[in-house]
């Protein structure tokens, strides 16, 4: 491949109302050294602080890089995918990155390293993660994402298990072959845990121990620091539904394709672990082992994961006396 034929990679970056923290994101982006082109787009969901302005003063100031997409109402309050809808379709790059407006990269070579690898790589990995610095907005304190401190791959059992918890959204970089699952798995809400499965199914991950992105948590106009002790339980439930329909739809392709015994049965652990939590949610702890089948399935389970499943439990009862205090405290405001 000639690097300089076409954009090789496409960096999606999504802000609102991050105008505290959107120059870093656009700095880590403009300051990448590679010897190949590269593009981000940048989509502001209607944010209402000074986050477009800034977006439009690096769009100016770089052009060939910064490419602005700007709502002038909420697509995510509407229910809109925001990535394959509406970002993806513009983008043209070989390679796929991703970046929040309220995080950053902080190495200057992040890309062409991970562009070096998958290009060295062709058969067999589906992406490439490192790892990043966790800095909680609350206290100021900083922690590394993982502990591991050498060059490794991801395994099948670690990725289905865990999900993306081994590594941040704004260190992955995949083929733009696998942004899209196979629609025999395709479900609507294809979030962090689904797309990280879906990658180890399609391929392995490189793990790089260089620390190359820092994620803010709790960040001013982050989800997190927005819905905290806010969100329903019904929209846990949903997507604990989602979630469980796509391991669903997983177990029965995985046996379709013949995949290896013990892949199929993590993926029968983790669905059966997910249909058990899905249970707890909608009816508490009460009747979890009154029938032979969810007694079957919980025993399956490893000790981990059958603590979670039992801790839905207790995390829902303290969601509910967050949301509580929060309306208890609004109402004294």
């Amino acid at each position: 491949m000639r690097m300089e034929d076409g954009i090789v990679v496409s960096v999606y970056c999504l802000a609102y109302n991050h105008e505290q923290y959107i120059r870093d994101a656009l700095e880590g982006f403009v300051r990448q050294k590679t010897n190949f082109r590269y593009e981000v787009l940048v989509h502001d969901d209607a944010s209402t602080d000074n986050t477009p302005a800034i977006i439009r003063e690096y769009a100016q100031k770089y052009p060939d890089i910064i490419k602005p997409i700007f709502q002038t109402e909420n697509q995510y309050s509407k229910g809109v995918k925001i990535l394959p809808e509406i970002i993806h379709p513009k983008s043209s790059g070989r390679y796929i990155a991703f970046c929040e407006g309220d995080d950053y990269w902080c190495d200057e070579n992040k890309l062409q390293r991970q562009v070096d690898f998958l290009e060295a790589h062709q058969e067999g990995y589906s992406a490439c993660v490192h790892n990043t610095k966790v800095l909680d907005c609350r206290n100021g304190e900083t922690y590394l994402k993982n502990r591991s401190r050498k060059d490794r791959d991801l395994t099948f059992r670690q990725v289905v298990k865990y999900g993306s918890s081994e590594f941040q959204a704004s260190s992955l970089m995949l083929r733009r072959e696998f942004f899209n699952a196979p629609k025999e798995i395709r479900v609507r809400s294809f979030g962090d845990y689904t797309l990280a499965v879906h990658l180890a199914f399609m391929g392995k991950i490189r793990y790089l121990k260089e620390t190359m992105s820092v994620y803010r948590m709790f960040s001013a106009g982050s989800w997190t620091s927005r819905n905290l002790g806010n969100v329903s339980e019904k929209r846990f439930i949903r997507t604990q539904a989602e979630t469980t329909e796509f391991t669903t739809k997983l177990y029965r392709y995985g046996r379709e394709q013949n995949i290896a015994a013990w892949q199929l049965d993590e993926i029968k652990k983790v669905n059966d672990r997910n249909l058990l939590q899905l249970y707890v949610l909608e009816n508490g702890l009460k009747g979890l082992f009154s029938t032979a089948e969810r007694r079957k399935m919980f025993w399956h389970l490893d000790a981990e994961q059958k603590y979670w499943v039992i801790d839905t439990e207790f995390k829902k009862r303290k969601r509910i006396k967050q949301r509580e205090e929060n309306e208890k405290n609004g109402r004294h405001q």
